[in-house]
């Protein structure tokens, strides 16, 4: 249930009010923040100088008067010196390179021009369910949000359950909520690949194997985030544009949330903010986020959501090199600054610094392969996007090291001894106390699960569609 502080539908519109589209082929049009128009000199302003300044401390850096001169001193330590003198360089470089893609992104950031959904639209709204993995209270939350939700045409809302947990079919038969599950039919619960079991990719192309012909959009949100009234009618009207594949929206979480979970959310605020709302000017903002809705048709030309633990970004990539075989144009996408649904209550770090790390690693792998692939046939737009997409994590990681280095060899200078060691402690503590929490925290879960796994007992694999209605029919639930 959203919290009473925060009013969903007042608070989470700042694309503005909604309006009737125009002209006999509607286009999506687009407009500056609104608040980039109030600030527009200030915005100017700091485009031009944040390049500038950074540029001049990457001068004054490296100018061959401030280096450090040792005279005959030992070989290791003339090393030591140049050595922090590069990393020095480094890290004002990479800042040179952001600041200038900050000011890139602010200079074309782009928010769309809502407009009314087109009436008679067939739409699901679907709900990823794991047993033992996502308490049953906040798939309740997220569950009575969605059946709250507007929408001017036929709304079916699906929950799909990985392990068809009995309790769960009760939940959805009490909301009056559709259940589908792939459990016990092989060709839906493979090693590998697009029906790869236990995965959140898996679950979603099940489904969409067995009931996507019998809708046009299909609307998700993560487990655990309570979407808002108007989340259909805020986004799906920008499907009048046929060559429109995804929206996506921003995150929100109003629940308290440790500093780790602040600190990515930060970033994320940051990414959402400038970089999305920059890709809106190609047509090409990222497919991730909280909550999204998609074109069934321009999924299935992809293949489905990719094999990966970050399906939505590979996902939306495979869809940006693709046209729409209607109208011959690339397939585009949309990110709104409305927000589609609000996560309630905390994170744990065990999930920032567990699954994030692994989660980063295997998405760059894939699109790093999927950006080879499209090198020369996206529009340099596109690419750009992507490319700094790409980058954006590696080069804060490489600052992160060189910054490090820096305070260890920056120990071997007498004058700057005492100061280094003060930064590489103040640095380093927060770490040290953030691991401390996780191993604890990852521990107690593996306890939870050892002991939930030895009170259930074991379940016989029933056919997944057993209940199902007759094919074609969205309202036969599984």
């Amino acid at each position: 249930m959203p919290s009473e502080g925060h009013d969903h539908d007042s608070r989470g519109c700042p694309a503005g009010p909604l309006a009737e589209p125009t002209g006999a082929r509607y286009r999506v049009r687009f407009r500056r923040p609104r608040r980039t128009e109030r600030y527009r000199i200030r915005a100017v302003l700091l485009m031009a100088l944040a390049p500038a300044v950074t540029g001049l401390l990457l001068l004054h850096v490296l100018w061959p008067t401030h280096w450090t001169a040792r005279g005959e001193g030992r070989r290791w330590l003339v090393l030591a010196d140049s050595v922090a003198l590069v990393s020095v360089g480094v890290i004002e470089l990479f800042a040179l390179a952001g600041a200038a893609a900050v000011a890139h992104a602010v200079s074309v950031a782009r928010d769309p021009v809502p407009v009314t959904p087109e009436p008679g639209t067939v739409l699901a709204f679907l709900l990823t369910h794991v047993p033992g993995r996502e308490p049953l209270s906040t798939v309740r939350a997220s569950l009575e949000g969605a059946v709250r939700m507007r929408h001017p045409g036929p709304l079916d809302v699906w929950l799909l359950d990985e392990g068809d947990d009995p309790e769960a079919r009760m939940l959805c038969a009490e909301l009056g909520v559709h259940h589908f599950t792939r459990l016990g039919v092989p060709e839906w619960n493979r090693a590998e690949g697009p029906h790869e079991a236990g995965t959140e990719h898996g679950n979603y192309n099940a489904w969409l194997a067995k009931h996507g012909d019998a809708y046009d959009l299909f609307a998700r949100v993560d487990t655990g985030h309570v979407p808002g009234q108007g989340f259909l009618e805020r986004t799906t009207g920008y499907f009048r544009d046929p060559d429109i594949a995804f929206v996506v929206g921003p995150r929100l979480r109003t629940g308290a949330a440790p500093a780790g979970p602040r600190a990515a959310g930060s970033l994320r605020d940051v990414f959402h903010a400038l970089s999305q709302r920059a890709g809106n000017r190609y047509g090409a903002p990222a497919f991730t986020g909280t909550g999204h809705v998609v074109r069934v048709g321009a999924l299935r030309q992809a293949g489905g959501f990719h094999e990966s633990v970050t399906e939505d970004i590979a996902t939306g990539f495979a869809i940006h090199r693709l046209r729409n075989p209607l109208s011959g144009r690339y397939w585009r996408s949309v990110h709104t600054p409305d927000v589609p649904a609000v996560a309630e209550g905390p994170v744990a770090r065990a999930d920032v610094f567990t699954r994030r790390p692994r989660s980063t690693r295997e998405a760059y792998g894939r699109l790093v392969r999927q950006y080879a692939k499209a090198l020369f046939r996206v529009e340099p737009g596109r690419l750009l996007g992507y490319t700094l997409t790409l980058v954006r994590r590696p080069l804060a990681a490489v600052t992160c090291l060189f910054a490090v280095l820096s305070g260890l060899l920056a120990v071997t200078h007498p004058v700057l001894r005492g100061w280094a060691l003060a930064a590489l402690a103040t640095a380093l503590a927060p770490v040290v106390v953030w691991s401390f929490a996780t191993l604890r925290e990852r521990e107690a879960r593996a306890a939870r699960d050892r002991s939930r796994a030895a009170g259930r007992p074991a379940q016989e694999a029933e056919p997944a569609l057993a209940a199902a209605s007759p094919a074609g029919s969205p309202a036969g639930g599984s």
